[in-house]
């Protein structure tokens, strides 16, 4: 989901005003916020940390959106903790709005898009600074309050000005919002910056979301919130909390994307292969984005044991999840034979190897973990969007886990989803 559009043109319109000075107040505000946007190409790291939520007792057949709108108000709706992820990507600024990247150095064969997988991407962080600038006149603010401490205006984009857009199957769709916005009426600085959608079409998976972007007081330089919080009621009547935080904000160059030979390998054959992770993943800080390497352990041998890639070659892949199940009834292996139990799953993937200064590019697949595995010394495969996966599966209560450097899995090559 990406969130523009509230308009100067609708910042300078105040519906039903009494006086001038809230809407001259707001004027100054919107002079000074223009003058601290982030130029296009800025970019930032945004890290999210999710927390998925699930009725204690779910209703026994489908509810409307309405319906789980009413038991909510009616504190009908008792949650429990589901599961945890954390996802870190990079968010820049174009002319188009907000693009999402791989952070650090290089790129990455997979789309970026596949380590958001559920939901939608609302960081909302940059790209609502925009919004602030558009100018559509059909965009209006009325005073909300202006006897606390801030002064708050409320406003509503309609879809004809609207780009806050929510996916529906593959499909992206611009839908209105309502929101409100605080100004500090002495600094005319902006304190917060709420957005909330319309009743979204029935062919997403959301009811509603709300995302509230925080701003430090006496900041100085380009303005940027400090924390951007989302809250989404879904269908299925579970809830999604996001939490967004931005580091490492700066003007990005153009990256260009490197392409790689692929490795030399028996087109016909899947070769196994070794690998020891070159550093550990701690769960409490690693998040799904970040960029792993691992060592080759042994040679990886060719069918006719013609040495093909050495012993110590690097692989360089990202981590593709990062979930922790906290519930005790979480499912570790689906299907009948299942187990249920508290665990992190951890799944990574690499698509380069660099052997003898030669980078190559590399499809593979994990067959199997063979260190500090106490439940089963091989992965499982995970059901994931109606794909098989391999992941980490590391049964414990611990409310953190870490592998270790030098953990060791198997793999095969070859395309992951037919690796048996």
């Amino acid at each position: 989901m990406k969130i523009l559009g509230l308009g100067v043109a609708g910042m300078m319109l105040l519906n039903g005003q009494s006086s001038p000075d809230p809407a001259d107040l707001l004027e100054q505000a919107r002079d000074k916020v223009i003058a601290r946007l982030p130029p296009v190409g800025y970019a930032c790291t945004a890290t999210i940390d999710r927390s998925y939520f699930k009725r204690q007792n779910p209703p026994l057949t489908a509810r409307s959106c309405e319906q789980i709108t009413e038991d909510r108000k009616k504190r009908r709706t008792k949650l429990q903790l589901d599961k945890t992820d954390r996802l870190r990507l990079q968010v820049a600024l174009t002319n188009a709005g907000e693009i999402y990247s791989w952070t650090g150095p290089g790129g990455f064969s997979r789309n970026v898009e596949e380590i958001i997988r559920t939901g939608h991407i609302g960081t909302g962080g940059l790209e609502a600074h925009l919004g602030l600038v558009s100018s559509s006149p059909l965009v209006h603010f009325r005073l909300l309050d202006q006897n606390g401490k801030n002064l708050e205006f409320g406003f509503r984009v309609p879809v004809e000005a609207s780009r806050y857009l929510v996916k529906a199957g593959n499909q992206w769709r611009e839908t209105g919002y309502d929101g409100s916005l605080a100004i500090d009426p002495v600094s005319l600085e902006l304190r917060r910056l709420t957005i909330q959608s319309e009743e979204l079409p029935g062919d997403t998976s959301l009811c509603e979301s709300t995302t509230t972007m925080e701003y430090p007081p006496g900041a100085e330089g380009l303005l940027l919130p400090s924390t951007a919080r989302t809250h989404d009621v879904n269908h299925d009547t579970t809830e999604t909390e996001w939490l967004t935080t931005f580091s490492d904000c700066h003007l990005a160059p153009e990256q260009v994307s490197e392409r790689h030979p692929p490795i030399l390998l028996p087109p016909d054959r899947a070769v196994p292969f070794k690998l020891a992770l070159a550093a550990p993943i701690d769960t409490s800080t690693a998040a799904a984005g970040d960029a792993i390497e691992a060592r080759l352990l042994e040679p990886m041998l060719t069918p006719s044991s013609k040495l093909s890639v050495p012993r110590g070659a690097v692989l360089t892949g990202r981590i593709m999840r990062m979930e922790h199940h906290p519930d005790s009834q979480s499912v570790i292996v689906p299907g009948p034979d299942g187990i249920r139990g508290r665990f992190f799953l951890i799944w990574v993937d690499f698509d380069t190897i660099e052997a003898n200064g030669i980078i190559s590019s590399i499809r593979a697949g994990m067959t199997c973990g063979e260190d500090l595995n106490p439940w089963r010394r091989c992965l499982v495969a995970y059901l994931d969007d109606r794909k098989w996966e391999r992941a980490l599966i590391f049964p414990t209560d611990a409310a953190k886990f870490v592998v270790p450097a030098g953990y060791r899995s198997t793999w095969l090559t070859g395309d992951p989803g037919s690796i048996p």
